[in-house]
């Protein structure tokens, strides 16, 4: 995501935990070390975290369309950690956002910085809706009206066909369809998380192995923002000892109003 126009402040989130990590003595990083069921069972560790992440669907399933789009072989459809990853869209490129974080909008940029036609289209109001929370929606917007970007508003995609996407409006549901090259779907993720259904599936291995606890975090838990996944591993390395729950186990403060 910092390499992504803008974002390269980002890279903060990494870098400090990089630092502080490298003070520690007893720590040991191994990168680039890809780790199957078997080598999580024969690595000695009595607690294992795993943060394998998510990724982005590829079949427009999200908050507007709970089955796959129909049409998904008829067009090249990419997803946002195939363009993060290097893969080149084809123009007139269609970008359907159902996310409404930062997301959308800021993959608009980029390929459009690429010099392709880019078309943004959401059901919401407004590009990026979920940023007015982070007061950054209105330049968001602007910017992506500056680059060129065509904005679609309140406009779902219905289906996708072959050199064409067919959209309908939100509120009526007409249909009309337009050109296009490929299509970007940022919809939603689903963690990766085979490698700890892998592994619970084993509990005589993991007993075994001497693994009394094993516990997903971050993305690979719930696909959420940056402060989730932080927010994630901060707990577990604050509960390490306490035994595997799925309840909320810590307090909230709750107003009561007295009687006046």
């Amino acid at each position: 995501i910092a390499a992504l126009p803008g974002l390269a402040s980002w890279g903060r989130v990494r870098d400090w935990r990089v630092g502080q990590i490298a003070k520690l003595p007893k720590v040991e990083i191994f990168r680039e070390s890809r780790m199957s069921a078997e080598d999580v069972l024969a690595a000695e560790c009595s607690v294992v975290a795993l943060a394998t992440g998510s990724r982005w669907r590829a079949d427009g399933m999200g908050r507007h369309h709970s089955f796959p789009l129909s049409g998904l072989d008829r067009i090249a459809v990419f997803t946002p950690d195939m363009i993060m990853d290097g893969a080149r869209a084809l123009g007139p490129v269609i970008i359907y956002d159902d996310d409404h974080y930062y997301m959308g909008g800021i993959i608009a940029e980029k390929l459009r910085r690429d010099g392709l036609e880019v078309t943004l289209v959401t059901p919401e109001s407004m590009v990026s809706s979920f940023t007015q929370y982070t007061l950054e929606q209105t330049r968001i917007q602007a910017n992506l009206i500056e680059l060129g970007v065509t904005l679609m508003t309140s406009t779902d995609l219905a289906a996708l066909h072959a050199g064409e996407v067919e959209l309908a409006c939100a509120y009526t549901g007409r249909r009309r369809r337009i050109a296009a090259g490929s299509v970007v779907l940022v919809t939603m993720q689903s963690p990766e998380d085979a490698l700890y259904h892998e592994l619970t599936a084993r509990p005589d291995a993991l007993a075994a192995a001497g693994i009394r606890k094993i516990e997903r975090i971050g993305d690979a838990l719930a696909p959420g923002i940056i402060a989730a996944a932080v927010y994630s591993g901060h707990r577990f390395a604050r509960e390490l000892d306490a035994p595997t729950q799925d309840g909320v186990d810590f307090r909230r403060e709750n107003v009561e109003l007295a009687e006046l």
